[in-house]
């Protein structure tokens, strides 16, 4: 049995069996998020008139964790004009649509950017199905916007359809489908520590020194939740892996080596949990996605997301 969910490449997957029932045409959805401060602006998701062909536009909305963000883009693969947009021309086309919708949001406060393609399908649905050239082939492609929102039904749809297919699916009588936080709400700053690198590390057993280590200052993320993380099933061999669980590098500093370090301080304790050398663990990957030019931007950058904003 197989189960096609392999995203914007699932097409070339089917075809791997003859199945080119469908194509994938990818959207990039492009998005600049701003800094803390600028989050109180909205207290909705503020949508504008939603395009015919490319959905419900570029939003404003605060973040779970209080950020600003505006995005995304509907930049079609198969349209090379939108496709071969300038970073420039992103911002633009970002700030100045957000502007119509928030007038007050501060463009200097844009900290971080990012990218992502939608998995839109030739069919314009999503394509939950056997194939027609094999019933043990499942097809989970196209999951675009709301898919992440529809996954807990998707995967209980998948799982009917490997059944229909014959697979015998017994329960598992020692599942628990209550997974335990990672992440421990703090209240300001009381019970935390920071300090230089080493002055408040643990060595990895004493549970109380761990959840009072700040290894992360901007949100603040202590040692033991990056600890958490690495000891649950899934493996971690990056800081990027802890940054999607914890938060550890996503704050205003960005991880800034002169601020607190906390990429080097992840490092060191993925390092120490997963006994190898430090230069073995990864971190984030640069450029990557950004549209921005440096990972941490100077005022000469800020001011031109300021001019970009008024440019239309």
């Amino acid at each position: 049995y197989v189960i096609n969910c392999a995203g914007s490449s699932s097409d070339k997957i089917a075809k791997m069996i003859g199945d080119d029932s469908f194509y994938i045409k990818p959207r990039l959805g492009d998005y600049l998020l701003l800094n803390r401060n600028q989050g109180h602006l909205t207290k909705h998701t503020i949508f504008p008139c939603p395009d015919p062909v490319l959905g419900k536009g570029v939003l404003v909305q605060t973040t779970l964790w209080g950020n600003l963000i505006l995005g995304p883009t509907a930049r079609d693969v198969n349209n090379p004009e939108a496709r071969d947009m300038s970073d420039a021309t992103v911002q633009e086309y970002i700030l100045s649509k957000c502007k119509q919708l928030c007038p007050y949001f501060d463009p200097k406060e844009v900290f971080h950017a990012f990218c992502g393609a939608r998995s839109k399908s030739s069919r314009g649905d999503w394509i939950i199905e056997a194939s027609q050239k094999d019933g043990h082939f499942i097809h989970c492609a196209g999951i675009d916007s709301p898919g992440l929102a529809g996954s807990p039904a998707i995967a209980l749809e998948i799982v009917r359809l490997l059944r229909e297919a014959g697979l015998d699916t017994p329960a598992n009588p020692t599942f628990n489908p209550n997974r335990a936080p990672i992440i421990t709400p703090k209240a300001g700053m009381k019970g935390l520590k920071m300090g230089p690198i080493g002055k408040n590390d643990s060595d990895g057993i004493d549970e109380a020194k761990m959840a009072s280590n700040v290894v992360c200052k901007c949100e603040k993320v202590t040692e033991l939740e990056v600890v958490r993380a690495l000891r649950r099933s899934l493996p971690i061999d990056s800081t990027q892996g802890i940054r999607k669980r914890t938060r550890a590098g996503m704050g205003h500093c960005q991880a800034e080596k002169d601020n607190y370090n906390c990429e080097c301080r992840v490092k060191a304790i993925i390092a120490r949990e997963n006994n190898v050398s430090v230069d073995e663990v990864g971190g984030r990957p640069w450029p990557a996605t950004s549209t921005l030019t440096q990972r941490w931007i100077d005022d000469d950058e800020r001011a031109t997301l300021e001019k970009r904003m008024m440019a239309k």
